[in-house]
C-alpha cells in the first residue's frame, strides 16, 4: 500500500464537532495522513453550503462530511411525535430532498470531493415507546425512510458514500454514544467513546474509498479453520459441523467466503502435512472454505514467516496487504517480529468468538464500499496466475516462446460510465508499476474523461488462462496541436513482466499520430515502491529531456520512433476509440 495523500476535510453538523475533530484528527494521524480538518459552527451547515463564499469553499476540500444527527433533523417530531398531521413518509422526503438539493450544490462548487452522508436514528426509548408499533405513530418509521432515501442519494450520485453511524451507535449502544451532559452544556451529541468509535470508523471508510485496505488474509488450519489437528483426529474427528462449536468454525468460514466475494484474496499458511489438509477440504461435508477459494497456500513444516515471504513473492504483494490469522500465540509473536508489515491481530481462544472478531477486523482494515467485476474474480486471477507461473516454466527459458503460448488479447477503450470505477480504484491502489502516482476518484475521473484536452483510457487484457478484466489506465493531456503529455500510466502488478506496456502504449502512438500529434512527454517520479518502471521511458525509445527534483520528463518523436506492439498481443477492433 502507498503513502496515504494529503486531506483536506470539511465538517458540517446540526450540533457542535469541534470535540470530534480532535478525535478525527488523532485518527488520521496513526494512518499518517497529513488531514486539515475544517468545522462549521453550531448547526450552521445549511449556511455554509449555500454561501458561496464561505470557509467551506475557501477550504477546497477533498472530503465534506455531512454528520447530520436525527435526532437535530427531527426535532419538531420528537418534539410532539403524537400530533396528528404527521405523515412519516412526507416528514422522511422532505428532509431527504432538502439534503439531495444541498448535495447538487457541494458537487457543482466542489465536483472533485467526495461526500459523506451519515444514516440516522432515534433513541432507542422514547415518548412512543410501546406505542410504536401499536399506532399510526412511528418514529422508527421516519428515520428507516429517510435512510433508504440516503442509500438511493450515494447510488445515484458519483463520489458519495454513505457511513452507517446508525449501525455504529447499535453496536456501541446509545448510552455509550450519547452523553446528555456535554449536549446540554456543550451541544456536543457525541460520548468521548462515540467520537473515538466513529473517528475509527470514518478513517476506515476513507481508506477503504481510496484503496487503501488490506488486500490478502492469510489463515492457519488446525485449530483455526477447524477445532483439532487434521493429521492427529483425522477427518471424522476434527470440530467443524453444523451445531455446537463446529457450528462456530463452519460460520468462520462463512465469513471467510464473504470476504473473497468483495475482492479480498485468501491465502493459507499452515504447519501440516499437505495430504492431511487438504484431505480435509476435499472430502469433509461441512467445509464451506474449498481449495478454490484460495489465491496461494503453503502448508509444510517451515516456519511461518518464510512461507508468507514466499506468498508475497507468488501473489506479487506487498507485505502490508496481508492480515494473518492464527489460533497460535507463539506463531503470530513470530510473524508480528519477523514481518511487522504484516497485520496480524489478536484472535480469541473461544471459537464462538471468530466470526464476530473478523468482522470487526473487516470493518477497520478490510474495508470495501464498491466491488467491480475485477474484484468478484479477484481470487481465480490469481490461481490463473499460477497457471501462467507452471506454464513460463516449461518454455525452456525462452519469452517470446512464453509469451506466444499465453495467447494474450488485448483491448482498449475511452473511460465511461461502466469502467470510471474500475479506474479510478487502480489509481488509488496501484503502487509499483505507476509512473506518477498520482491518485483520482471518481469524481475526478468523470471530469477528465469529459475534458475536451484530456483522454483516459484502460486496458483490457485476457489470455488462455482467464479475463484479467481492466489492468491498465492512461490519461493523456493535450498541451498543443502538436503534442500530448501523460498525466497517468499504470499497470495492475498481476500483469507486470508481459511487454503489455508496450501494446497500451503503442495503440496510444497510433492514435495520437492519427490526431496529428508529433510528440508524446511523460515523467517518472521515483517512490518508495514504483522501482519497476525506473527505465520504462528510456526502453520505450523517449528522450531524456530533463530532470528536477529525482523527477524526469521524456519526450518521444511520434512519427519517428513509435512504440511497437509486440507480435505475441493481439488487439482487438478498436472502434470505440476516436482516430484509432
Amino acid at each position: 500500500m502507498g503513502a496515504s495523500p494529503e486531506i483536506a476535510i470539511a465538517l458540517l453538523s446540526t450540533s457542535n464537532v469541534q470535540f470530534f475533530v480532535d478525535s478525527l484528527r488523532q485518527e488520521l494521524r496513526r494512518w499518517n495522513w497529513d488531514a486539515r480538518i475544517w468545522a462549521s459552527d453550531f448547526n450552521q451547515y445549511r449556511q455554509d453550503i449555500w454561501n458561496g463564499a464561505s470557509e467551506l469553499y475557501k477550504l477546497q476540500p477533498g472530503v465534506v462530511i455531512l454528520q447530520l444527527d436525527g435526532a437535530d433533523l427531527f426535532m419538531d417530531v420528537l418534539r410532539d411525535p403524537f400530533h396528528g398531521g404527521i405523515d412519516c413518509a412526507d416528514v422522511a422526503q422532505s428532509a431527504a430532498a432538502e439534503l439531495e438539493a444541498a448535495l447538487k450544490l457541494l458537487q457543482e462548487r466542489l465536483p472533485s470531493a467526495t461526500v459523506i452522508l451519515h444514516t440516522v436514528f432515534f433513541p432507542p426509548i422514547h415518548a412512543l415507546t410501546g406505542l410504536e408499533h401499536h399506532s399510526p405513530y412511528s418514529l422508527s418509521t421516519i428515520s428507516g425512510l429517510f435512510n433508504i432515501q440516503i442509500g438511493r442519494i450515494s447510488r445515484e450520485y458519483r463520489n458519495v458514500l454513505v457511513h452507517d453511524t446508525a449501525a455504529l451507535a447499535a453496536q456501541i449502544g446509545f448510552r455509550s454514544w450519547f452523553d446528555a451532559r456535554l449536549w446540554y452544556l456543550a451541544r456536543c451529541r457525541l460520548s468521548r467513546e462515540a467520537m473515538k468509535a466513529l473517528a475509527q470508523s470514518t478513517s476506515a471508510l476513507l481508506r477503504g474509498w481510496m484503496g487503501l485496505a488490506r488486500k490478502c488474509v492469510i489463515v492457519d488450519l488446525d485449530n483455526t479453520l477447524w477445532g483439532g489437528l487434521a493429521g492427529e483426529d483425522g477427518i471424522e474427528g476434527i470440530a467443524l459441523g453444523e451445531e455446537g462449536i463446529g457450528l462456530a468454525f463452519a460460520e468462520f468460514q462463512d465469513e471467510l467466503l464473504s470476504l473473497t466475494r468483495k475482492g479480498i484474496v485468501l491465502a493459507i499458511c499452515s504447519k501440516n502435512n499437505e495430504e492431511d489438509a487438504l484431505a480435509v477440504f476435499r472430502r469433509h461435508p461441512s467445509m464451506r472454505l474449498k481449495e478454490a477459494h484460495f489465491a496461494a497456500s503453503r502448508i509444510n513444516w517451515r516456519d511461518k514467516a518464510a512461507n508468507i515471504r514466499d506468498l508475497a513473492v507468488e501473489l506479487n504483494l506487498g507485505l502490508d496487504s496481508f492480515v494473518f490469522i492464527d489460533d497460535n500465540p507463539a506463531e503470530r509473536s513470530l510473524v508480528r517480529a519477523e514481518l511487522p508489515e504484516v497485520l496480524v491481530p489478536e484472535w480469541p481462544q473461544d471459537p464462538a468468538s471468530f466470526k464476530s472478531t473478523l468482522l470487526d477486523l473487516a470493518a477497520v482494515h478490510l474495508l470495501r464500499v464498491s466491488i467491480t467485476e475485477e474484484d468478484r474474480a479477484r481470487t481465480s486471477m490469481y490461481r490463473a496466475e499460477g497457471q501462467r507461473r507452471n506454464l513460463l516454466e516449461s518454455s525452456g527459458g525462452s519469452l517470446e516462446r512464453y509469451y506466444r503460448s499465453l495467447e494474450m488479447t488485448a483491448r482498449v477503450g475511452l473511460a465511461d460510465s461502466f469502467t470510471i470505477p474500475r479506474i479510478a480504484q487502480l489509481t488509488q491502489k496501484t503502487n509499483q508499476f505507476n509512473l506518477t502516482t498520482r491518485r483520482y476518484s471518481e469524481a475526478q475521473i468523470l471530469l477528465l474523461s469529459e475534458a475536451p484536452d484530456t483522454l483516459v483510457l484502460w486496458l483490457g487484457l485476457s489470455d488462455r488462462f482467464a479475463d484479467n478484466g481492466i489492468v491498465g489506465v492512461i490519461i493523456l493531456r493535450q498541451l498543443s496541436a502538436g503534442e500530448w503529455s501523460i498525466d497517468t500510466l499504470l499497470l495492475s502488478c498481476r500483469v507486470i513482466g508481459r511487454t503489455v506496456e508496450n501494446a497500451f502504449l503503442g495503440v496510444v502512438c497510433g492514435m495520437l499520430t492519427a490526431r496529428g500529434a508529433e510528440y508524446l512527454t511523460g515523467e517518472y517520479h521515483p517512490t518508495r515502491k514504483n522501482a519497476v518502471t525506473t527505465n520504462l521511458y528510456r526502453d520505450l525509445g523517449f528522450h531524456l529531456v530533463g530532470e528536477q527534483g529525482g523527477v524526469t520528463r521524456w519526450s518521444l518523436a511520434l512519427r519517428e520512433c513509435p512504440v511497437a506492439i509486440p507480435g505475441w498481443i493481439k488487439i482487438e477492433d478498436r472502434k470505440e476509440i476516436p482516430n484509432a
